[in-house]
């Protein structure tokens, strides 16, 4: 199994970026400049082709100040993972990959039970090979950083950084859970690209010419649609950079997927990838479908709570990892007994929210024999002290004048403590 180290450090400074006025694409290309000048602040501003009435019409860098080499490996293999992508990517070949696209609904079921976690949901040409150093890509992005998603658009030309789409007035385009998102990424040429988005909930639509950073051309090399952990960089080191846990999205359904505007994504033509972190993976990737379909599902290994005696704790142990529980077997009130199973077991890969059953049991003892007893207080106690409860039937034990003939269950069965032990009193005739 390869192991993918694929970058996008969402989180960086931009590159100065001119304000302009909103107008037509082909106005908005004309005064782009043709390198990318050297710097600025986070929140400058680009304005992007607006498509209707009310349509977002900017773009703004989102990021703190820092910078960032792109890290990458090359690895192509029928089963790989990578430490920050997850999806389907083309296998390399310079030049082979001018457009992709796809269309995918922002999942609803975004958990933030975990603080400062991030991913993003993109199309994009390049950054999978060991010789690529940029990457062309636009999408969403759902952070978690106070229990609560925060969900935005971007674009990207890395090394650049994203930068978040705006409208005239600043104010971030509207993105929410469900929303439906039509991506794409064509290269005009390899050194500038058109970014189009669509959110076909919220109805507005960007259209974006972009010129590559200072020295950097796209090669075309691959194409992608990606599931990511977002890289964050606290300064312009790059050794301030590392990768996020990924944000617990539940499920995302990528409905198309495709390159050089309309060959499908197919097993044949692509490679999947699923991401790994800590050693664990931590989401699954559906197999592909008509029109390059796919989905992508955030998992979660079962924790271990075997022999967890406070089933209460098992219960919260398995909460915790984002799951649920559910409770099967005996009472645990006294914690009695233990968690004895799990299923799914124990280590088992599952997506979130899965219900996980814990059965509780109770140590089983073998029933004492107290056959032939006269004395039926004495038979109940020897039953009590095996830790099982006595319940006597039959003749009156008063004056002793009879004995134990029989018990059920029998003397030597394993039963849970705490069962009821019936001992049958006789009367001699």
């Amino acid at each position: 199994m390869f192991n993918l180290t694929l970058w996008r450090p969402a989180m960086i400074a931009v590159a100065t970026v001119t304000a302009l006025a909103a107008g037509g694409g082909a106005a908005y290309a004309a005064a782009i400049p043709s390198t990318a000048p050297v710097s600025t602040a986070p929140g400058a501003v680009i304005y992007a082709t607006g498509v209707h009435a009310g349509a977002v019409q900017s773009i703004r860098s989102s990021s703190p100040d820092g910078a960032l080499s792109l890290k990458t490996t090359d690895a192509y293999a029928a089963d790989q993972t990578s430490t920050n992508w997850s999806g389907y990517l083309t296998p390399a070949d310079a030049g082979a990959y001018q457009a992709t696209s796809t269309t995918f609904t922002v999942p609803t079921s975004i958990s933030c039970t975990h603080t400062d976690t991030g991913s993003s949901f993109w199309a994009g040409l390049d950054g999978a090979s060991a010789n690529d150093n940029t990457v062309e890509q636009d999408g969403v992005e759902v952070d978690c950083t106070d229990g609560s998603p925060a969900l935005y658009a971007w674009v990207e030309t890395f090394p650049a950084p994203e930068e978040e789409i705006v409208n005239n007035s600043g104010v971030p385009a509207p993105v929410d859970p469900g929303d439906v998102l039509v991506t794409s990424v064509t290269e005009d040429s390899p050194s500038q690209y058109t970014f189009n988005m669509d959110d076909e909930t919220q109805d507005w639509t960007v259209d974006a010419p972009m010129t590559m950073p200072k020295g950097y051309s796209g090669e075309g090399q691959t194409s992608e649609v990606i599931t990511e952990a977002t890289t964050e960089c606290t300064s312009s080191s790059e050794s301030s950079c590392s990768v996020m846990p990924i944000t617990d999205f539940g499920k995302v359904a990528y409905t198309s997927a495709s390159y050089n505007g309309g060959t499908d994504y197919t097993s044949s033509n692509t490679t999947p990838i699923e991401l790994e972190q800590d050693g664990t993976l931590t989401d699954s990737v559906g197999a592909l479908g008509a029109g390059g379909a796919f989905t992508v599902t955030y998992v979660k290994a079962v924790p271990n709570e075997i022999g967890r005696t406070d089933l209460a704790t098992a219960e919260a142990g398995i909460r915790a990892a984002g799951l649920v529980a559910k409770a099967a077997g005996a009472s645990a009130v006294g914690n009695k007994g233990s968690v004895t199973a799990e299923s799914p077991a124990a280590g088992k890969i599952v997506a979130s929210g899965t219900t996980v059953t814990l059965t509780y049991t109770l140590p089983k003892v073998a029933v004492p024999s107290e056959i032939g007893r006269t004395d039926l207080a004495t038979a109940e106690a020897g039953i009590r002290a095996a830790g099982l409860v006595p319940r006597a039937v039959g003749a009156s034990a008063v004056g002793n004048r009879g004995k134990v003939t029989a018990e059920s269950p029998a003397a030597g069965t394993k039963v849970a403590k705490g069962s009821t032990v019936t001992l049958t009193y006789t009367v001699a005739k």
